[in-house]
């Protein structure tokens, strides 16, 4: 399996190394258990096979041009994974992600056309916007970082995205959601696809990686919804964030705000892209992780406190809505204890 991993400028610089890196680790492992050639092999391209400068101002060096890797014949097309990286504008204005997406038209024309030929491509975090970009998300929902994800539904209204899952593998197409493992975990899937489980399992215990990562709504629940300038919505939310421990009538908050419910939720989800009581529901979720990370309130009490007089109810939610339990996520995130002598 060969993979041409693509380079733009003020792409994620220390994506491209983590993706070698892991690599490396791969290889070795493989040569180390079954004494055989390398599972992979690489090449860094650029569109005019110069070097890049990422956001983080470290110059990254290309092995090859665009073209020269669309002629690239030293493995069959069906065995070339193209990694498109991240692209860090995309959590930027609009205004700039579509500058940078008009100006790496011959990176999306490349990748369209490799995947035209029968390749396989690969998008890691906003990498995606660019295979949106060059039609390849027709039937599957693109993977991102959940800080992205307002701005890829405004560029492409007609795509379904996915920010709950850590990657998502269509055959052709294999995407990663985002973050600072996000080429490990990628690595550590092409490990598994293209050897076998022992052989990731052996990557990620070489490289400290957890093989079965974080839910990423664990990491987006404690993010605030959109700004927005409509002052009604706006008191609305506070009535809404100082009542989570009380029982909710939309109808008598849209009375004392002197319009009807219906046009109360119509604006709240125009504003937010959220109804009332998604919202409602997502600040008592985050104040719930608040008290998980912070208190040692039991778990029962976490939920009244947000609420919920139904214990089991909110551990259905809380397990649905972050992929773990309460006490997993406490766990993870709660106050840390000290070492004991």
């Amino acid at each position: 399996m060969k993979l041409m991993i693509l380079l733009t400028d003020r792409c994620l610089g220390s994506l491209p190394v983590s993706l070698i890196d892991a690599l490396i680790t791969v290889n070795y492992c493989h040569i180390k258990a079954a004494g055989r050639a390398p599972l992979f092999e690489w090449k860094t391209v650029s569109v005019d096979g110069q070097p890049v400068l990422p956001f983080n101002g470290v110059p990254l060096p290309a092995d090859c041009s665009l073209a020269e890797a669309l002629a690239d014949r030293s493995a069959p097309v069906s065995d070339q994974l193209w990694v498109v990286p991240s692209v860090y504008d995309a959590i930027s204005s609009q205004t700039k992600i579509e500058a940078v997406l008009e100006q790496l038209s011959p990176m999306v024309d490349g990748v369209a056309e490799h995947y035209r030929r029968g390749g396989l491509v690969g998008s890691c975090c906003t990498g995606s916007f660019l295979l949106a970009r060059a039609g390849l998300f027709s039937h599957s929902p693109a993977l991102m970082h959940w800080r992205s994800e307002a701005n890829f539904r405004q560029l492409f209204p007609g795509v379904r995205t996915d920010t709950r899952s850590v990657l998502a593998d269509y055959g052709r197409i294999i995407c990663t959601t985002g973050g600072a493992q996000t080429a490990h975990h990628l690595v550590l899937h092409l490990a598994e696809r293209y050897g076998s489980r022992q052989l990731a399992l052996t990557s990620a215990r070489m490289m400290l990686v957890d093989p079965t990562p974080t839910p990423p709504p664990v990491y987006s629940v404690t993010d605030d919804v959109q700004a927005h300038a409509d002052d009604l919505v706006r008191a609305a939310m506070t009535r809404l964030r100082e009542s989570l421990h009380q029982t909710v009538s939309l109808e008598q908050m849209a009375a004392e705000l002197s319009i009807s419910t219906r046009q109360l939720v119509r604006r709240f989800q125009q504003a937010t892209g959220l109804s009332p009581l998604k919202f409602l529901q997502k600040e008592r979720l985050k104040r719930a992780c608040q008290y998980l990370e912070s208190s040692q309130l039991t778990s029962a009490r976490v939920a009244l406190e947000v609420g919920y007089q139904d214990e089991s109810h909110f551990r259905r939610l809380f397990k649905r809505e972050l992929g773990m339990t309460m006490e997993q996520y406490r766990a993870q995130f709660g106050p840390l204890r000290e070492a004991q002598p």
